[in-house]
């Protein structure tokens, strides 16, 4: 797993007297702030407020952040201030609400360690949710710190790891109980559906990963599989290639992972999958490979929202972020959206399992069939005349493809390289054979 220290002192910084921490909306040119609104109050429970001019925020390497603006909530203890210019921030939000008995890491500045040394002066508390009322959580910290211990954390961030990612699940707001008197480690937070609604009151830009703003900045990123080759170089010349085409495919000014998203919502995910992989930079650097594979095999030059529709009544992308042998899964595959799939559709299967086979063996396909076809019907999201998804629908998974289009030929794709002036070599005659290896499957 990633050590996250470095990221997380990025993005958790000082707000006067208290913390807060970075996150960036999709489409901004500036950043937000997100604290408790007690920090930034101008005496206790005046409810008066600094202005953006009176309020300092400090990163962790002692820059001092330029803002412009600052919002306050009137229900929760809350604010949101606006940064003069956008910054380095990547963390991305979670979609999900906290659950009782998740584990998660607050990281704040407490008084105490203030005037330490600047490597001492952020802490990590480590915590369990142990009630999730709406647009808010508690924590039950571990180790149970004393209130002196916790003071000037308030607003810091809360975040949750899952895989190999970490997510925002909101912000310290205060102590729980009477200082001095029944303080027994908890804190009591605000989350991120807080955070939201405060943000839809204002009218400012909405929060969303910056990965999902447009496929453009996707584009480097894709086909990394294709680097498991033998010899590393072998298909450098078909990744360029294939950027190319996608470079080429209007994916700026068409369609974003932002608009699928608001399309699809959970119609892109394995059923049972968790609601948190829709923000996974992997769920669209995935179905960008499968876009862009799909338009060469269609002989499509330009992207928009009919081939979307149309790509998507013949073929379907779901994904998961779970780690292991994707044939476990067949039951939610196969429980999963197909409403507006045809028959004989072919499914791409796209999860965290780096071995995985194209597709699953047939003994195994066979064994899953009489279990779908005793499902319920209320289970199957399948159009009318459709009663078995698992006999009518052919399923392959995305990096088992790569294996045996690309992987299994990676010798004679290497054939391919720019300066090759033989007959047959040129890029369009690669661009027939990646076509014809892909399409002979979906």
């Amino acid at each position: 797993m990633p050590d996250f220290t470095e990221k997380i002192r990025a993005h958790v910084v000082t707000v006067n007297t208290g913390s807060g921490v970075l996150i960036q909306p999709a489409d901004a040119d500036f950043t937000y702030i997100l604290t408790a609104k007690h920090v930034i109050e101008t005496a206790k429970n005046s409810g008066v407020y600094f202005s953006a001019e009176e309020i300092v925020v400090t990163k962790y390497n002692g820059e001092v952040i330029a803002l412009q603006d600052r919002r306050i909530c009137a229900v929760t203890d809350l604010a949101v201030i606006i940064s003069n210019d956008r910054l380095d921030a990547e963390v991305q939000p979670a979609i999900s609400k906290p659950q009782r008995e998740d584990r998660v890491l607050y990281y704040g500045y407490p008084q105490t360690r203030r005037g330490t040394n600047q490597e001492d002066r952020l802490r990590e508390y480590g915590g369990e949710v142990t009630e999730n009322p709406e647009n808010s959580f508690t924590l039950m910290l571990d180790g149970q710190p004393e209130w002196a211990e916790v003071a000037g954390s308030s607003g810091g961030g809360v975040f949750k790891i899952i895989g190999e990612d970490i997510f925002l699940y909101g912000v310290e707001s205060r102590v729980e109980g009477a200082v001095g008197r029944e303080f027994h480690g908890k804190v009591v937070c605000s989350s991120m559906s807080a955070v939201e609604s405060l943000i839809e009151k204002e009218g400012i830009p909405k929060i969303y990963p910056v990965a999902m703003s447009s496929f453009i900045g996707l584009v480097e990123r894709s086909f990394e599989y294709y680097n498991r080759t033998e010899l590393p170089d072998n298909l450098n010349y078909l990744k360029g290639k294939l950027h190319d085409l996608a470079n080429n495919l209007g994916l700026a000014g068409s369609v974003s992972p932002l608009d699928l998203y608001h399309k699809f919502r959970s119609g892109l995910l394995i059923r049972n999958s968790l609601a948190q992989d829709l923000y996974s930079t992997d769920l669209w650097i995935s179905y960008l490979e499968y876009l862009i594979i799909s338009c060469l095999i269609d002989d499509v030059q330009n992207i928009d929202v009919a081939y979307v529709n149309d790509n998507n009544s013949r073929r379907r992308f779901l994904y998961s972020a779970d780690k292991g042998v994707w044939a476990r899964r067949l039951m939610d595959i196969f429980r999963s959206d197909f409403r507006g799939l045809k028959r004989k559709g072919k499914v791409v299967i796209s999860t965290g399992d780096i071995s995985a086979n194209m597709q699953v063996m047939k003994p195994t396909l066979d064994g899953i069939v009489p279990n779908i076809g005793r499902s319920d019907a209320s289970e199957l999201m399948v159009d009318a005349g459709i009663t078995n998804p698992a006999k009518e629908f052919d399923v392959y998974h995305l990096t088992g493809l790569h294996r045996e289009c690309i992987l299994r030929n990676e010798h004679d794709l290497a054939k391919y390289y720019a300066g090759n002036d033989a007959p047959g070599y040129g890029p369009d005659d690669l661009m027939t054979l990646v076509r014809s290896l892909y399409s002979e499957h979906i």
